[in-house]
């Protein structure tokens, strides 16, 4: 009887250590499922992290450069301020409102040419082919945004460059405004202004940065290397340089200038030195700019 009481017991925990190993078994499969559960959850939660956060970061960008992008835009356009300052400084008090409006004209007049014609021979695409000479399309800015089929504006970096060229094509024909100060009446300078800002400076442009056929690197350009300007040295200060020099030459020196016993000097060296100033601070809104 003793014998069978202990067989029972036996079996009786037999039986016990066999249920354990079952939950156990149980168990560790419970865990190997939550294991891999886990593991893809974490995988898809990472990777959706890792998308949103690419998107945050890429809108993070495209927002950043279009600030800095204005912001440079807007310290080349202040450069105009430095242009009229300098130039009613060093002519005759007599001739600075003359010099400060058509300082104001060439912003005015020249946005009206730059939006109407000029970024469309610089830079606007018309039938998607980029031209050897001049573009043909986006004119009156036409194009610069799409809309979808809800109705919607699709984000467009379009109006950033044009603003950005924009103060560019400005200070072009602002720098012909100093070379023929005094010397030049208003209508004469008010039809310079809208040739220089919507055929000359345009078809100059597309040449060298619109990649015409001076750029270099296709079959139409000139050569594999092309024409190099970094911020404008040649395409905006030499254009308006040169724009300046002929237009010197033309109408020549001021009325008495080397006959008369009229004073010519210049008449505030405050404003000389004020619009050095604003010229230089402008002036790097070109430099820090132009790498986007």
């Amino acid at each position: 009887a003793s014998f069978e009481v202990e067989l029972l017991r036996f079996k009786e925990h037999e039986r016990v250590l066999e249920d354990r190993v079952v939950d156990l078994e149980s168990a560790q499969r419970r865990l190997a499922y939550s294991a891999d559960e886990l593991k893809a959850w974490s995988i898809s939660n990472n990777t959706a992290g890792v998308a949103a956060n690419a998107a945050a970061l890429a809108d993070l960008a495209s927002a950043s450069d279009h600030t800095w992008l204005i912001l440079c835009g807007a310290m080349v356009m202040f450069m105009q301020a430095g242009f009229a300052m300098v130039e009613a400084g060093c002519c005759r008090a007599k001739n600075v409102q003359n010099i400060l409006m058509k300082n104001l004209v060439d912003v005015c007049v020249g946005t009206l040419c730059w939006w109407a014609i000029g970024w469309t021979l610089a830079y606007g695409i018309g039938s998607g082919e980029n031209n050897a000479f001049a573009n043909d399309g986006q004119a009156f800015g036409t194009s610069f945004t799409e809309v979808d089929k809800d109705g919607n504006f699709i984000p467009s970096n379009t109006m950033l460059a044009w603003f950005f060229q924009w103060a560019f094509c400005s200070a072009a024909s602002t720098i012909v405004s100093g070379g023929v100060a005094e010397r030049v009446q208003f209508p004469g300078y008010l039809i310079f202004t809208i040739v220089m800002t919507s055929w000359i400076y345009p078809v100059i442009v597309h040449w060298t940065w619109g990649y015409g056929w001076l750029s270099g690197g296709t079959d139409y350009q000139i050569n594999p290397t092309g024409f190099m300007d970094f911020a404008g040295s040649g395409i905006v200060h030499m254009t308006g340089g040169v724009g300046a020099l002929i237009g010197a030459a033309v109408v020549g020196p001021r009325s008495g200038r080397f006959n008369s016993d009229e004073n010519f000097d210049p008449h505030s060296l405050p404003l000389i030195v004020l619009g050095t100033f604003i010229l230089w601070f402008g002036w790097d809104g070109f430099y820090l700019g132009s790498p986007l």
